[in-house]
């Protein structure tokens, strides 16, 4: 039942928001990140994304990973949508995609304040099936 109803909310995401990468390669790492707008606000140079992630592809500790830097649904009034949940399964389909495990760490806090405490956000995550590894998180694919 789980998996319909976020196959549900993915459609439902998908057909009021939209999603953007921007993908660039640097001397050492490739930066991959999502921006999700809505969809029938009329673009602006002004306009701000709903949610957003910033990712790297790096070397870390002898491990090319796919390093989440910041995931964020910045305005109250677009949480609890599944805004949040949408992005971390964009992330690690694309790093399953490259083979390469995602790396992140549990830090509440951001723009619109934090939502979770560390514990919470640190449950949050878990249930995509990241593990503790020290003090970061990581999902293998």
């Amino acid at each position: 039942m789980d998996i319909i109803r976020r196959a549900l909310r993915d459609i439902w995401i998908v057909f009021w928001y939209r999603l953007e990468t921007d993908e660039r390669k640097n001397s050492d790492c490739i930066d991959v990140d999502y921006f999700l707008y809505k969809r029938w606000q009329k673009k602006l140079e002004q306009q701000r994304s709903i949610a957003f992630v910033f990712a790297t592809i790096k070397d870390f500790n002898g491990e090319r990973v796919f390093m989440v830097d910041e995931l964020q649904v910045p305005s109250k009034l677009n949480r609890d949508k599944g805004l949040g949940s949408y992005l971390i399964r964009q992330i690690i389909g694309h790093a399953a995609k490259r083979q390469l495990p995602v790396v992140l760490f549990a830090d509440p806090g951001g723009i619109g304040g934090a939502r979770f405490n560390k514990e919470d956000l640190t449950n949050w995550y878990s249930r995509y099936g990241f593990r503790k590894e020290g003090n970061k998180l990581v999902k293998r694919p």
